[in-house]
Parts: C-alpha cells; structure tokens; sequence
C-alpha cells in the first residue's frame, strides 16, 4: 500500500529502509538526521524534491538478487526509488536510479554492469524503468536554479503580496520579467525587497512559471497557468 507523503516520516520498511518526506530535505545534506551517501545522490535528491510531479520517494529502496557469471549469489541495492503522481508528465511510470560519478562508471564497468542488468531485468518484472544518473546528468543549470530557489521552500508571507503579484501577473498577454513589473506595482524599494521575496516563493510554489532550464537573470519572463487567470485575487491579508 502506498504511504502518504504526510506519514513518511517514521514509516521503514522491513529492512530498515526509509522512504524521505519531501518537507524533511535540507540543503545541507542531512534528512531525518541521516547524511546522504554522496553530495552527488543529494543533488538528485533536491532536483527529484523540487519536482512537482513526484508523489514519493525512497533511498535504498530494495535489494535485487542475481547469480554472477560463475553462478554466485550476490545482491545489489540501487540508490533511489522515484514514484509519480498518476496523470503527471504523461503518466510517468516510478523509476529506479543508481548515482554514481562518471569516473567510477568507467573505472568500475566490468563490476557495474551485471548489477545493471539485473535492476533491469527487475525493473521489467515491476513495470518501473532504470536509470543511472552522473553528474552530468543531475549537476545542470536546473540543478542550480533550484538551489538558488530552496531558501524560499518554507517561506510564508502576507498574502497582500501573492494577490496583487497575481492580479497583475494575470492581466499580463504573455510571459514578463519580474522587475519591471513589480516596480509598477511597488515604487519604494522596501515594499519591492518584501515583494522579490514573495515573487520565489511563488515560483516555488508553482503558481508563477519560468524556464528552469535556463539560467534565472532580470531577463528571465514568467509567466501563469491559464487555470490561475480564472481565480478571482482579492488584497485582503
């Protein structure tokens, strides 16, 4: 059975395994109170968090059984399980990772590469898919803007803030810069801080969109979902 996110945090499988609640993610490679295996499995850790499109995850998430080409028993444990809101990105079907950096992909393949097959080969019994990710793969300029963005992941503000934002935002015809537009609504640079402030948590939020593959700039646009232009934004705090 599928545990919700709000219960993950004490949940363990039989193994001792943890499944990571995504409000329990810290920037500084901790989660209930455990480090990460690497800065680089954190990386994808953060990235896989930002993603609205993931329901839950899971580190070490199962240990896959194979005979090697001598016939021995060994066993191999993957470094994350990714499982996805039903109907997100075209129906993402969960997804089971390995991290590793390239270097040890090279210099560890004839190793490596039965305890691959043998997550595959698990992975078509599960309907999941496999993936092995490097840092080339997970270190990329989304990865960046989403460590520039985390420090507004709990932020809370006046909601005075949010609706103008958004009733502006709304009238807009096509994706904006932020500046220009929040000078208009804010000439004193006090108010603009406060404002800059809500704008990314808006962003993190997901009711504000921009590009995250791109670098974030005073030319970055952004821009709404037509769902938010039909909601009606009143100033009331």
């Amino acid at each position: 059975m599928r545990t919700p996110l709000s219960w993950m945090k004490m949940v363990h499988t039989k193994d001792g395994l943890r499944r990571i609640p995504i409000s329990l993610v810290s920037m500084t490679g901790e989660v209930l109170g455990s480090e990460f295996e690497s800065s680089l499995e954190r990386d994808l850790i953060l990235r896989t968090a930002f993603d609205s499109g993931v329901d839950w995850f899971q580190t070490q998430p199962v240990k896959i059984e194979y005979l090697d080409a001598k016939g021995k028993s060994r066993s191999y444990t993957p470094d994350l399980l990714i499982h996805f809101l039903e109907g997100s990105s075209g129906g993402r079907r969960p997804m089971l990772c390995e991290v590793k950096y390239r270097t040890d992909l090279i210099a560890n393949r004839d190793q490596l590469l039965p305890k691959f097959r043998a997550a595959r080969a698990y992975c078509r019994e599960q309907g999941w898919d496999f993936k092995i990710f490097d840092e080339h793969r997970i270190r990329t300029q989304r990865l960046a803007n989403i460590q520039f963005l985390w420090r507004y992941k709990s932020s809370t503000h006046c909601s005075t803030y949010y609706a103008q934002i958004m009733a502006e935002m709304v009238r807009m015809s096509g994706p904006t810069p932020m500046l220009p537009l929040l000078q208009r609504l804010y000439p004193y640079s006090r108010q603009r801080g406060e404002a800059i402030w809500a704008w990314w948590t808006m962003v993190v939020g997901g009711s504000i969109k921009c590009d995250l593959d791109q670098p974030l700039s005073p030319a970055t646009r952004f821009w709404v979902d037509e769902s938010e232009k039909e909601v009606r934004w009143d100033y009331s705090c």
